[in-house]
């Protein structure tokens, strides 16, 4: 087959899998199907790999959405690493186990922290580690104890900004000072927002 047809059969498999995202990440859906034309691949293993930055590295994308992870797993994980994953955000879990978009890392549950014993596989690329987030990186950030830490995105050359849920399943985006920059009560509308914020920071930095 030539290069170009195997192209357009990835392409068509890439779109094919956005097009079965249910309207919860109508948003993040929309974003990947515009950048899918730009030399997009889908690994064995079913991670999406979106927009092909050459010019930063060979082996960088604008978006990495990794496979939705199953019910069981994600219960055993939860188990294994003492956390609590709010409903809100094992929907998101189910469809897409974790993500990279632009400057936006969105945790999810690394495979290899499956296994007996959990390790974090880095010799290939997984997506940023829920419990950690959750147990340690939360941390970082002046939040009350309830907040559930899940992600975050570039803010600025020097801080990241991270984000919560808290006990009302309101989504935050906050600051290491504690300072709230943004709310909301739908991950959809969440999601909207923030891939807009973190795609023109990165086109404005090339982050």
């Amino acid at each position: 087959m030539a290069p170009d047809a195997i192209q357009v059969g990835v392409m068509q498999s890439i779109i094919e899998k956005l097009d079965s995202y249910s309207d919860l990440l109508a948003p993040l859906r929309e974003v990947a199907r515009h950048y899918a034309a730009s030399q997009s691949v889908i690994s064995a293993d079913g991670t999406l790999s979106i927009g092909h930055r050459a010019w930063i590295a060979p082996l960088s994308y604008s978006l990495e959405l990794f496979p939705g992870i199953d019910v069981e797993s994600l219960r055993f994980y939860s188990q294994r690493f003492k956390i609590s994953v709010p409903e809100i955000y094992q929907e998101f879990l189910r469809e897409i186990n974790g993500a990279f978009c632009f400057g936006m890392s969105l945790c999810g549950v690394p495979l290899s922290m499956l296994g007996s014993p959990p390790l974090l596989d880095r010799s290939r690329l997984q997506c940023h580690d829920l419990a950690t987030a959750a147990t340690t990186w939360v941390a970082g950030y002046n939040v009350p104890e309830r907040f559930f830490h899940f992600g975050g995105r570039h803010y600025s050359y020097t801080e990241n900004v991270g984000y919560f849920i808290d006990s009302d399943n309101n989504i935050l985006c906050v600051r290491t000072s504690g300072e709230v920059l943004s709310t909301w009560t739908s991950l959809t509308q969440f999601l909207a927002d923030e891939l807009k914020a973190s795609e023109a920071l990165f086109k404005k930095h090339n982050f």
